[in-house]
């Protein structure tokens, strides 16, 4: 179900979405309520902001992987926050902040997590690393 809610933007904003939308090849409506939407959810989920990869938009933890992949990892370790987070080398916080984003939005993680077994079993993916890159001198 949805509702319409009607609301003004500067014209340059306008004018912004209406590009952004071109360019996804989506309506207006649809983008406008797919970016509120994601503005909220990073509102409610300090961690999380949200990529685009492949067309696609993802949930990540910030300048970080995206939610599935550690997910995917975490369950390796049976949701354990404190083992997930010496796994990346992260502090638990994050871990934590990630898998309360997986709680709250399981089906479109697990989606997620479903569609790279299924490449997987097609063609093998290097597992996330651990922490940030490192940059060589």
């Amino acid at each position: 179900m949805s509702q319409v809610v009607t609301l003004r933007l500067p014209d340059e904003t306008a004018e912004r979405l209406r590009s952004c939308a071109r360019r996804a090849g989506r309506s207006v409506n649809a983008m406008g309520g797919r970016l509120i939407e994601e503005w909220l959810r990073q509102d409610e989920f300090a961690e999380i902001e949200f990529r685009s990869f492949n067309g696609e938009r993802h949930a990540c933890i910030k300048g970080q992987l995206q939610v599935w992949q550690l997910v995917l990892v975490a369950k390796d370790y049976g949701l354990d926050v404190k083992k997930a987070a010496v796994h990346f080398r992260w502090p638990a916080d994050r871990v934590q902040a990630g898998l309360n984003y997986y709680r709250r939005y399981p089906e479109e993680i697990d989606q997620a997590i479903q569609e790279n077994n299924s490449m997987t079993e097609e063609k093998p993916r290097p597992m996330p690393r651990r922490g940030r890159a490192r940059q060589r001198r």
